[in-house]
């Protein structure tokens, strides 16, 4: 009964902070946007020949992902050493 309160009570808040982002109309993109996308993936690809962009692309994501994971590790930890009864 308790459980279930508390958890409507942050459906509640969750969905009162929300309101105001829900209630925006949808956005569309405008066309010069895609075309600038193009252009720059253009430019990207004679870029390629020379220095490996796709490769350097691919490490990022990669370093991303890990920093991402150990991140959440970190925070994961964290609020566990929070927790009353843990050391």
């Amino acid at each position: 009964m308790i459980t279930n309160f508390i958890l409507t009570l942050i459906f509640g808040l969750v969905y009162a902070i929300t309101i105001p982002i829900v209630n925006l109309n949808d956005v569309v993109m405008s066309d010069s946007f895609a075309t600038s996308i193009t252009t720059a993936n253009g430019y990207i690809s004679s870029l390629n020949t020379f220095i490996p962009v796709d490769t350097i692309i691919q490490i990022l994501g990669v370093f991303l992902v890990i920093e991402g994971a150990v991140l959440t590790y970190k925070l994961i930890m964290w609020v566990i050493k929070r927790i009353p009864t843990q050391s």
